[in-house]
């Protein structure tokens, strides 16, 4: 924090800056590897990120407070018994990306609060951080939007949903929401609710079926328009497009909190 705003979080429940940069596909590790040595000592990751051309300005901020709302909300998730704070100290190391100029504490609460109610919507149906999604038994083939599709092809029922975010490089909160639009439209099954299983039942995934649970009161509400700002944190483009970097757009600023 500095001057009472929250400049960076982090935690091993969520994934981070590199996570969200090289797993998404949207970086290269030769290209982070680069801008790293370059600019890391002198705290000009952002700098460098936008004059390479490898992110744009807009970009730069949704990823800073991608990072920092998903950490936020991961720790929440996990519970807070205590807090400490502390001076920083003259050895401490910056924030690799901080979200500058510092996001407020009181809007955090808020969103943090927020998410952790949908959250707990969606436990009940068996969908929690914990959860290994499997594809469910349907002949349907809808056209998905990527994000949803890339989560789809990677639910096996071994990746917990925590595994799926750090394997897309996508923030948790951002999965869990599409995992809970897939399972309302029947594309997905997940286990029981607290995961519990005997033995014998060990091998099966997908326990909980459609047919077995109240699926259409799964509250998804406003997951619906995904006007997600991860859209800016896709794949690189091209050469011949690399001038024409994605421009922020209002909605994706409206939604910014949602990723």
């Amino acid at each position: 924090m500095r001057d009472g705003a929250v400049l960076a979080a982090s935690t091993p429940v969520a994934p981070g800056i590199e996570s969200l940069l090289l797993r998404s596909g949207r970086i290269s590790e030769a290209d982070w590897s680069e801008v790293f040595t370059a600019a890391a000592p002198y705290g000009r990751l952002a700098e460098e990120l936008v004059e390479r051309g490898l992110l744009g300005t807009a970009a730069v901020e949704v990823l800073t407070q991608t990072a920092v709302f998903d950490a936020i909300f991961a720790i929440a998730l996990g519970g807070v018994s205590s807090c400490t704070a502390r001076p920083a100290r003259p050895g401490d190391l910056p924030p690799l990306l901080p979200a500058e100029p510092g996001l407020d504490t009181g809007r955090i609460v808020r969103e943090t609060h927020r998410r952790l109610e949908v959250v707990a919507g969606w436990r009940p149906f068996g969908l929690t951080i914990h959860t290994r999604p499997a594809p469910a038994e349907t002949r349907r083939n809808p056209v998905l939007a990527p994000g949803r599709a890339a989560i789809l092809a990677t639910a096996d029922g071994r990746a917990s949903a925590r595994d799926i975010a750090f394997t897309l490089g996508r923030g948790l909160y951002s999965v869990l929401s599409d995992l809970a639009i897939l399972l309302k439209d029947g594309l997905i099954a997940v286990d029981p609710p607290g995961g519990a299983r005997s033995q014998e039942e060990s091998a099966q995934v997908g326990a909980v079926r459609l047919d077995e649970i109240p699926i259409g009161e799964l509250p998804i509400g406003e997951l619906r328009e995904d006007s997600s700002p991860e859209a800016l944190l896709e794949p690189a483009p091209s050469a011949e497009t690399a001038a024409e970097l994605p421009r922020r757009r209002r909605a994706d600023a409206d939604a910014e909190e949602d990723v």
